[in-house]
C-alpha cells in the first residue's frame, strides 16, 4: 500500500488480491461465457420473432442449449468468485494482523484499540466486499459491451442515442455518489468512536454498574450521541445512494420511452429493429443494475483502505512473514545492557511534548537483580519498555553486549527478554511452548504456583483463564518461565499476590533465577525486600534520583528442591 492515504483506488484493491489468480481467471471466464450466452439468447429471441414459426423451430435447440450453458457457467462463476473472496478475506486478516504486530508499541497505543479493532472487523470486511465487486463489475461490464455491439449492428443511430443517455446518466449519477462517499467516510469516523464506547462497556462494566449517574451520562450523552451521529450519517449516505440507484433506473425507462414514444413516431424505424432495441435495453438492465449496486461497495472498500493506510502501520518484512526472530546474542553468553543519555518523550496530537523520561545512563551487568521503584508517573514502566526494546529512544543509544541496538536489530534484541507486565494478557494456550518437555514443565509449574486446582492443560491449552488478577499473573509467570530467556522483567508482579506468594516471589523465585545466571529487573514498591537486590534505582519525574547497591545479604534463604522453578 502507498504511504499517502489519498492514493487508495480500485486499482489498489485489485492489486491486493492474494487468492489464486487461476481461480479468479476461471471465475471471470465463466462469467464472460454466461454474459455471452445472455447476449446470444437476445439475438435468438429477436431472430425468432422476425422469422416466425419456422425460425422458432430451427432456433429452439440452440436457445435451450444456451439457457443451460448460461445457468452452469453463471453458477460456476459465482462459486469460484465466492472461494476467491473467502481466500482473500483470510489473507487480508492475516496481512493486517502481521502489520499491527510489526508496528511499534507506541504507534499502536497512539492509534487506540478501538481504531485497531474497527480496522480488523469493519474495514477488512469492506475491503473484501469491494474486491468481490471488482470481478462482478468486469463480468457485467462485458455483458454490457456485447449488448451494445449487437445494438450497433441493429441501428447505429439508436446506439448513439443509448450511449448519450449512458454518458449523461453517469455524470448525473456520479454527483450523489460522491456526496454519499463523503458521508460514508464521516460515518466511518463515527464508527471508530462507537467502538471506543463498546470497549468502555466491556472494560468499565463494574464502574458503570455501580454508579447510576455515571451510567446515565454514558448512555445518554456519550453512547447515544455517537450512535445517533453514526445513524444520521449512514442514513444520509444511504439516502443519496438510493436516489442515485432510483435515478439510474428512471433513466433506464426514460430511454425506452424516448425511443418507443418519441423517436419511433418521428422516424420510420423497422419493427424488427425496434423489437431488438427493446430486448437489448431489457437485457442491459441487469448489468446496469449490478454496476449501480456494486459501485457503493467499492466506495466503502476505498474508504476502508484509506482508514487502514491512515493507521500508519509498519511494513516490516520480517514480521510480515510470520518468521521467528533470532536473538542478538548468538553466543549464549550473558551480555550487558547499557543505556547512554537515553530520553523518551510523550507527545499529544498536536506534537507538543509533555512528560519526558531521561536522560538516563544505565549499566546492567549479567546476572544482576535490579529493583526499580518510584511514585506513580515517575517513569518506571517507560524505562522498562525502553529496556525491552518496545519503545525506541528519542535520543541516546542502547547497547547490548557492546552492540548498538537499531531499528534493524531491535526485534531480535527483544527476543532476549521474558516479561510479566502489570496488565499482562493471558493467552488461552501455551502458544509455541507445548512440546513434550515443555508441557511437563508447564504442569510442574502449574502445581508449584497452586493453580492446578483451578485449571489444567489439555493439548497445550488452558481449560480456563477465568481467574482472579493475582492468579492470572501467576499464569502469565508460568508462560514467561517456559520461554527461558536470559533476561526477565516483572512489573509489579507481587502487587496483587497474597503474603505467601509475595514471599515466594522475592525469597525463592528471584534468588533462583539469579542462581541460574538470569538477569532480572523488578518494578516494585515492596521496600521490605529491597535488601535482596544488587541495584536499587529510584525514579522521580523521569529522572533516576537514587542509585545504589543493595546491602549484602549474608544468609540468603535457600531454594528448596520442592520450590525449584
Amino acid at each position: 500500500m502507498g504511504d499517502d492515504a489519498n492514493l487508495a483506488s480500485p486499482s489498489q484493491l485489485w492489486r491486493m488480491f492474494g487468492a489464486s489468480k487461476s481461480l479468479l481467471a476461471f471465475s471471470v471466464l465463466a462469467g464472460l461465457i454466461s454474459g455471452g450466452c445472455g447476449a446470444g439468447l437476445i439475438t435468438l429471441i429477436n431472430r425468432s420473432i422476425e422469422e416466425g414459426q419456422r425460425g422458432a423451430t430451427v432456433l429452439a435447440p440452440a436457445f435451450f442449449g444456451l439457457c443451460f450453458l448460461s445457468l452452469f457457467s453463471g453458477a460456476l462463476s459465482t462459486t469460484l468468485l465466492s472461494r476467491v473472496t473467502q481466500e482473500n478475506l483470510y489473507r487480508l486478516r492475516l496481512w493486517l494482523c502481521r502489520r499491527i504486530l510489526a508496528t511499534s508499541l507506541r504507534h499502536v497505543q497512539s492509534c487506540g484499540p478501538h481504531r485497531i479493532m474497527a480496522a480488523l472487523t469493519n474495514d477488512i470486511g469492506s475491503m473484501a466486499a469491494a474486491q468481490q465487486a471488482l470481478p462482478h463489475l468486469f463480468i457485467q461490464g462485458s455483458k454490457l459491451v456485447v449488448a451494445l455491439i449487437y445494438l450497433g449492428l441493429l441501428s447505429p443511430s439508436l446506439l448513439t442515442l443509448v450511449l448519450a443517455f449512458v454518458i449523461c446518466g453517469l455524470f448525473s449519477w456520479r454527483l450523489p455518489q460522491n456526496w454519499a462517499w463523503k458521508r460514508l467516510k464521516l460515518a466511518r469516523e463515527a464508527d471508530n468512536l462507537l467502538f471506543g464506547h463498546f470497549r468502555a462497556i466491556t472494560e468499565g462494566y463494574k464502574e458503570l454498574k455501580l454508579d447510576s449517574s455515571r451510567r446515565h451520562a454514558f448512555l445518554n450523552d456519550e453512547l447515544d450521541n455517537t450512535a445517533d451521529l453514526l445513524r444520521r450519517r449512514e442514513n444520509n449516505a444511504n439516502l443519496m445512494l438510493a436516489l442515485a440507484d432510483r435515478w439510474s433506473e428512471c433513466l433506464y425507462y426514460l430511454l425506452i420511452g424516448t425511443v418507443v414514444f418519441l423517436v419511433a413516431s418521428a422516424e420510420e424505424i423497422p419493427r424488427e429493429t425496434l423489437t431488438g432495441f427493446v430486448l437489448v435495453i431489457l437485457f442491459i438492465g441487469e448489468p446496469l443494475t449490478a454496476v449501480v449496486q456494486w459501485v457503493p461497495a467499492i466506495g466503502r472498500g476505498i474508504v476502508a483502505l484509506k482508514n487502514i493506510e491512515a493507521l500508519g502501520l509498519s511494513k516490516s518484512a520480517e514480521l510480515d512473514n510470520g518468521s521467528v526472530a533470532e536473538t542478538v546474542d548468538r553466543t549464549g553468553m550473558p551480555l550487558t545492557i547499557e543505556m547512554f543519555d537515553v530520553s523518551y518523550g510523550y507527545s499529544d496530537e498536536d506534537g507538543v511534548c509533555g512528560y519526558r523520561l531521561g536522560p538516563v545512563d544505565l549499566h546492567i551487568a549479567p546476572g544482576e537483580l535490579v529493583f526499580v521503584t518510584g511514585g506513580n508517573g515517575s517513569g518506571k514502566t517507560t524505562l522498562a519498555l525502553l529496556i525491552l526494546g518496545l519503545y525506541t529512544p528519542d535520543r541516546g543509544e542502547i547497547r547490548f553486549g557492546g552492540q548498538l541496538i537499531t531499528n534493524e536489530n531491535r526485534e531480535s534484541y527483544s527476543q532476549n527478554f521474558s516479561a510479566v507486565f502489570a496488565d499482562s494478557y493471558v493467552f488461552e494456550s501455551l502458544l509455541g511452548y507445548s512440546s513434550g518437555d515443555l508441557l511437563t514443565r508447564a504442569n510442574d509449574l502449574l502445581a508449584l504456583l497452586q493453580l492446578d486446582t483451578k485449571l489444567h492443560i489439555m493439548n497445550g491449552r488452558f481449560s480456563t483463564v477465568d481467574l482472579s488478577r493475582g492468579q492470572r499473573k501467576r499464569l502469565a509467570l508460568l508462560a514467561a518461565y517456559l520461554a527461558d530467556r536470559p533476561f526477565y522483567l516483572f512489573d509489579e508482579w507481587a502487587a496483587e499476590q497474597d503474603p505467601v506468594f509475595r514471599d515466594f516471589f522475592y525469597l525463592e523465585m528471584l534468588p533462583e533465577l539469579r542462581a541460574r545466571g538470569k538477569t532480572v529487573i523488578v518494578i516494585t514498591h515492596d521496600d521490605r525486600y529491597f535488601h535482596l537486590c544488587d541495584w536499587l534505582l529510584r525514579l522521580d519525574m523521569g529522572q533516576i534520583k537514587e542509585r545504589h547497591r543493595g546491602p549484602p545479604v549474608k544468609d540468603k534463604p535457600s531454594v528448596t528442591e520442592s520450590s525449584h522453578v
